[in-house]
């Protein structure tokens, strides 16, 4: 699936010599813990106390039966009240660990990471993250069944867990456990998901509408509507949603006319465009007079990049993977498909390297596992701990259709719904890197666009950066002061 991480933690942890911390289906961590650890930390401009948790939580199913033992990271105010924000946070996949977002943008500590993407990586090394938002707001960092420590006990069924509505409901069950475990059923709860997350983020939110209801909820690189906005053949909004990002990415590179307006102008511009003549085409197909047709490759070749005569030979089209490879192949160079801003070499027929956008990944794996092990007091063995779940293949993505594929014919984005009419404070944010070709701005405004959401409880904010674009420093803040806005009523 085009917006897993795996193959980013994947590549990082090989990069990083990591590649045995899948380890094998049955292997469990010892059992000890909690690891708990006192710190104290400046954040925001403000100091403070804080408790840092490694334990477990057992899930068990309505015959009392043990079925997974969740490991969870928490962060928590010394002496914090019910009054005090609880985040609940976690990565995509299906299925990862929570380690991309510990590390690089909410954790209290997080590796440097290379400003220019034509600069080298530095060392991997750990500095204090003062963007985090735990001056704000506590912060739980989930990993799911067989993710991070955490694993499917003898009494769960994988199929369960290793699919969109158990997956989801796992977690949600994790988050009222945790909740009354801690004291904080009365909290306010927001969960913030990122790439297959934010499916796992919108069907939580609908179930724990029933027992448990979410004061909000931040979907980062949302994938909620690719059920729409999958680039299918004859998909014509997939094509008119998805334009923004050539566009970006273009004018990022140099490519398209007139590349040094506003990059917001830019997005904008090409959205307003994508969802009116250019869909408008599309539709049209080969109904569409020839002259139309090329006036409109020449407002395309202007825009992204590509040349008029590419979308004449292609149905006005192009496909996000066709373009990670057009946009430069005059210098030899493809883009990444997670970042655009960094490049690498067209692989030759045969060859395999990859993508571009690993290069600042690579220090998450080691970073993660020196920071519980000198940081947090984890003793566990280093090789227990899994970026990703094994043997996700046969993922079930849907409720009653089983193995497939994100694109049946299932309404997601409806499971928020349930959360606005649960909780009269709820509200939504919308998170999406402008130079992401997986999960883009395009899909991410036309999900809101196609809702029955109260606009005056949705934010949307477009970053500067990829599919993880706080590796970006001005959007690592950024994206923290939004999301400590959005936690405790401030403005956005």
């Amino acid at each position: 699936m085009s917006i897993t991480k795996r193959q980013w933690l994947a590549g990082a942890a090989s990069a990083a010599g990591l590649a045995g911390l899948g380890g094998a289906w049955a292997q469990e961590p010892a059992a000890a813990g909690p690891f708990v650890t006192r710190h104290a930390g400046v954040f925001n401009g403000r100091k403070l106390n804080y408790t840092a948790t490694v334990g477990e939580t057992i899930l068990r199913d309505s015959a009392g039966v043990a079925t997974a033992r969740f490991v969870s990271t928490s962060y928590v105010r010394d002496k914090a009240d019910q009054s005090r924000p609880v985040i609940f946070a976690f990565n995509g996949g299906p299925s990862s660990s929570s380690q991309t977002l510990h590390m690089m943008a909410l954790g209290p500590k997080r590796p440097p990471v290379a400003q220019d993407p034509r600069s080298p990586e530095p060392a991997p090394s750990l500095i204090d993250n003062s963007f985090s938002v735990l001056d704000a707001a506590d912060i739980v960092m989930v990993d799911p069944a067989e993710t991070g420590f955490s694993r499917i006990l003898p009494g769960g069924k994988r199929e369960y867990f290793y699919s969109v509505e158990g997956d989801a409901q796992s977690v949600s069950d994790f988050v009222v456990a945790w909740c009354q475990a801690n004291g904080r059923q009365a909290s306010p709860k927001y969960v913030l998901g990122e790439s297959y997350g934010t499916l796992r983020a919108a069907f939580m939110a609908g179930q724990l509408a029933k027992t448990l209801p979410l004061d909000g909820v931040f979907i980062f690189g949302q994938a909620v509507n690719m059920i729409e906005t999958s680039q299918r053949a004859k998909n014509a909004v997939s094509y008119a949603t998805n334009i923004t990002a050539l566009a970006a990415i273009a004018a990022y590179h140099g490519k398209a006319e007139r590349s040094d307006r506003p990059m917001n102008l830019i997005i904008d511009e090409a959205y307003a465009f994508g969802m009116g003549e250019y869909l408008q085409a599309l539709v049209r197909g080969s109904d569409l007079p020839a002259s139309e047709r090329q006036a409109l490759a020449g407002k395309l070749q202007a825009m992204t990049g590509i040349s008029a005569d590419y979308y004449l030979a292609n149905g006005l089209t192009i496909t996000k993977m066709a373009f990670q490879r057009e946009l430069l192949k005059d210098e030899g160079l493809m883009v990444g498909m997670y970042d655009a801003r960094y490049v690498g070499p067209i692989p030759k027929p045969g060859e395999r390297l990859p993508d571009p956008s690993f290069k600042p990944m690579q220090a998450i794996g080691p970073m993660m596992l020196e920071h519980y092990a000198k940081n947090l007091g984890v003793t566990w063995p280093a090789s227990d701990y899994r970026s990703s779940a094994p043997q996700t293949s046969g993922w079930s993505w849907a409720p009653t259709l089983g193995p497939g594929g994100p694109f049946y014919d299932f309404d997601y984005q409806s499971q928020l719904s349930k959360a606005f009419a649960a909780n009269p404070k709820f509200r939504l944010m919308v998170g999406t890197g402008i130079f992401d070709l997986t999960t883009t701005v395009g899909p991410a405004r036309y999900l809101v666009s196609q809702s029955d959401y109260p606009r005056d409880r949705v934010i949307q904010r477009q970053y500067v950066g990829g599919h993880m674009a706080y590796t970006n420093e001005p959007t690592l803040k950024a994206f923290n002061d939004d999301v400590r806005a959005f936690v405790t009523g401030g403005r956005l």
